[in-house]
């Protein structure tokens, strides 16, 4: 793989905060929520990985699709640590990538963009939503977000007062002192939220309050208010009664309907309905709904915050600001990746994290798949293993790349600290799990081939054959390697090749059954869409990887050899959400769930039987799993070349 996080460029808080004004977070944010709600984006829900009490991974990924060139992706991915011990309370990175051609291109510390983009994002729905002479800003909260929040409101309004409040009065002095300087508008505080919003025409609520500290009562007509730090369904800022009176503008409908607590909270009192959602800020934004109605009515705007708005203002950093020339987080590019992760090493730790997952001693969710432009997928991967870091692998997947000379999977797997919250640092995601992916396999036929297995069959004859062959013959002694592929010429020249390397006959096949008629183990590592290898073609006692599917649809094996072999999965859940092969013959009515037989951490724990006898067909489906990339990335970021 040639994808280099060395040559990432690299914004961290100091050149994030240097480079990006409030004006460009505002123009940046505005075009990612007009398109957000325009159809020019597709995301996901943001998912959680809980890390225990008071400690969350929070992964968003987003990507901007639909545009004359193909537009950037990413995934913001950050720990909130509530506990007091990870210094602040938000530490990650936003990864971005190239949409033209999949390569990480640029990181950003997820702390100063998310401060500067949500006060961004507030200014843009106040600038649509407030009154043209709104001259009075309230601030609920003495935070980062609050001082943030009136720097950027006083580029959208002609503010003369700003008013103050925190549950602490000399810490609301303090701040308002900070806040006059910084904006050079009269700023004071005061001793009660009533009082402080009592004259506003614009009030921000920016706290971590679980429950209201805002009362629609203490709401002027005409006010407009952001409601901000609550991001989640169990918190809201602002009563029921706030809610109700508002036209209710939403920076996304179908999050705010998962998430947002104050509406949450107001239907389950059966208040409202979704109907109450107006509208979002990017329909209103493009001319699409109306905002204020009226000088008299109340507008409100829940701010959840996305991952477009992170993508969109790191985009802007990357094409506009100089890139820094010393990056300040470790990077470790596919070369030195490759140096310093050898099988011996990762065989081993894949083993164990394979026997972790199946105790039920890692964290991980389902893998993400984010469809791009022109077929092109973004896959996320977070997780946790245990006692050790976090983090998740982010992968592009364009396999139109393999013709332009590219690779067609390049990535990162992302480390961070389990104690502090804090990301470690990056690697190369291609060299990881090109050798991991064999490591598994490999783990996988050490455990259910015949002890005597010795010719190997490998179909296809791209990066991961060539990984396989390696790590195959790491777990049995292989008298000789049979190769076969869709193109005669390149599968001639990959068996040359491998067969100088492994220093083993290796030879080329012209057909998928004439490849696997007479051998001891098959790997299956290609792109196909559907079957390549039948089950009437392999023999007895042979062990099977299924290794190229690792989503729901394509196949690369038939029913038939799905029912009759003894079926083993890296993870019983997520191949029966995205097993193909699994899937397929299960739609058809010829096996249920039960036909997993287990898992592969259950067969190395000695939990469940692998092979039953010489003469069983055992097959393994690979779908892949983050506790492999972590395990195997954790020690290729600490070794030092």
């Amino acid at each position: 793989m040639d994808t280099a996080p060395s040559a990432l460029a690299v914004f961290d808080a100091a050149a994030v905060s240097a480079g990006l004004s409030t004006e460009a977070a505002i123009t940046a944010v505005r075009g990612a929520m007009v398109a957000l709600s325009t159809g020019g984006v597709r995301q996901q829900l943001r998912s959680f990985i809980s890390l225990g009490p008071g400690r969350t991974f929070a992964i968003m990924p987003a990507a901007f699709v639909g545009g004359e060139r193909p537009g950037y992706f990413g995934a913001k991915l950050v720990s909130v640590y509530a506990d007091g011990h990870g210094g602040k309370a938000h530490e990650g990175l936003v990864v971005l990538f190239d949409g033209a051609s999949g390569r990480p291109v640029c990181l950003a510390d997820a702390a100063e963009v998310t401060a500067l983009r949500t006060a961004a994002a507030s200014a843009v729905a106040t600038d649509a939503l407030a009154r043209p002479d709104a001259d009075t800003l309230a601030l609920v909260g003495v935070g980062r977000q609050a001082l943030a929040h009136a720097l950027a409101l006083k580029t959208v309004r002609r503010l003369r007062h700003i008013r103050v409040w925190g549950r602490t009065p000399e810490k609301a002095e303090a701040f308002a002192a900070a806040v006059q300087a910084a904006t050079g508008i009269d700023t004071q505080a005061y001793d009660s939220v009533a009082e402080t919003v009592a004259h506003a025409a614009i009030v921000c609520t920016v706290t971590a309050a679980v429950d209201p500290i805002l009362l629609g009562a203490w709401i002027a007509p005409g006010t407009h208010v952001n409601v901000v730090g609550s991001s989640g369904p169990a918190q809201a800022e602002v009563d029921t009664a706030l809610v109700a009176a508002s036209r209710f503008i939403v920076d996304h409908r179908e999050h705010v309907l998962a998430h947002g607590g104050e509406f949450l909270r107001a239907k389950a009192a059966g208040v409202i309905g979704d109907d109450h959602i107006a509208a979002e800020i990017g329909a209103v934004l493009a001319g699409q709904a109306p905002g204020r109605q009226t000088a008299e009515q109340i507008t409100l705007y829940k701010s959840l915050g996305h991952a477009v708005q992170d993508l969109a203002v790191t985009a802007w950093l990357y094409d506009t600001v100089p890139h820094p020339t010393a990056p300040p987080l470790p990077l470790v590019d596919g070369p030195a990746a490759a140096a310093r992760l050898d099988y011996d090493t990762c065989i081993p730790l894949v083993r164990q994290a394979m026997t972790a997952l199946s105790r039920g001693e890692t964290q991980q969710l389902p893998r993400g798949v984010l469809p791009l432009d022109q077929g092109h997928l973004f896959g996320v991967m977070p997780g946790a293993l245990n006692g050790g870091p976090f983090g998740a692998k982010l992968v592009a997947v364009f396999p139109d790349n393999f013709d332009k000379g590219l690779p067609s999977h390049q990535g990162v797997i992302v480390l961070f600290d389990r104690d502090s919250g804090r990301p470690l640092g990056v690697v190369d995601g291609g060299e990881v799990t090109a050798i991991r992916t064999a490591a598994a396999s490999a783990v996988a036929t050490d455990a259910l081939a015949r002890p005597d297995a010795q010719t190997l069959a490998l179909l296809g004859y791209g990066e991961q054959a060539l990984t396989h062959a390696r790590a195959i013959a790491k777990v049995r002694r292989l008298s000789r390697v049979t190769v076969w592929g869709r193109s005669a010429s390149r599968t001639a020249a990959f068996a040359t090749r491998l067969g100088q390397e492994l220093g083993l006959p290796v030879r080329a096949a012209t057909s998928a059954q004439e490849a696997v008629v007479d051998a001891d183990i098959i790997c299956t590592v290609t792109a196909a869409k559907e079957p390549i290898l039948c089950g009437a073609w392999v023999p007895p006692g042979t062990h099977v990887n299924v290794v190229g599917s690792s989503i729901a649809g394509p196949a690369e094996v038939d029913h038939d050899l799905v029912i009759r072999s003894r079926f083993i999965a890296d993870c019983r859940e997520h191949v029966l959400r995205q097993g193909a092969e699994f899937l397929r013959a299960k739609a058809a009515g010829l096996i249920g769930d039960g036909h997993v037989a287990g898992e592969i951490g259950e067969v190395l724990a000695g939990q469940v039987e692998g092979r039953q006898s010489a003469e069983q067909v055992t097959l393994y489906k690979s779908l892949g799993h983050v506790v492999q990339d972590l395990a195997a990335a954790w020690p290729v970021l600490a070794k030092k070349d």
